[in-house]
């Protein structure tokens, strides 16, 4: 299944070609805009009523000229958290179905990466890493709310290490879906 790193990430003709937000839920929105704001560098650039009632806070913070970070803050989202069930107590952890496991930030270079983890700290932030994955390295750390953040760089452009053809067999994927997959 070795395949060109160029061809790796094609797509089918009609894909999305980024992600437009991520949004989170939070009953406590101050501390999520000044975490994301302070710790991670992500400036504010939306605060209002969501879906124009008075009953939730939508806020959003800029990733890059593309993509935001959005919270939700509304009296009805819980507020209990059960690790391993609402959230993964570290980045291998299984959440319940359907949940983010982590979010994973990128980061130009290792230079960067570790001069993010030096500010995470500096913050007071417990930040494990950097852990080298073979073609990316990455720390690991939570937010409020417990939410599990990765901040990585690739060291690699050959992609073609992403995929491991006994994993895809292992997990029931024929050499026919893979191709359906785009692999």
């Amino acid at each position: 299944m070795n395949m060109p790193a160029s061809d790796v990430l094609k797509t089918n003709s009609l894909s999305p070609n980024n992600f437009s937000h991520l949004e989170f839920n939070t009953r406590d929105l101050k501390p999520q805009l000044e975490y994301f704001s302070d710790v991670l560098g992500m400036p504010l650039v939306s605060i209002r009523w969501a879906d124009k009632t008075e009953s939730s806070v939508r806020a959003m913070l800029k990733l890059n000229e593309h993509a935001m970070i959005s919270f939700l803050c509304t009296l009805r989202t819980p507020s209990e958290v059960e690790l391993g069930v609402t959230h993964s107590e570290n980045p291998g952890d299984a959440t319940t179905t359907g949940t983010v496991q982590h979010t994973a930030l990128n980061v130009d270079s290792i230079e960067d990466l570790l001069a993010i983890r030096d500010r995470i700290r500096s913050r007071g932030v417990h930040c494990v890493g950097p852990m080298d994955h073979g073609f990316c390295q990455s720390i690991y750390f939570l937010g409020p709310d417990s939410l599990a953040l990765e901040v990585a760089t690739l060291t690699t452009d050959d992609m073609t290490q992403w995929i491991d053809p006994n994993v895809a067999e292992a997990i029931g994927l024929s050499a026919e879906e893979m191709i359906k997959l785009g692999r």
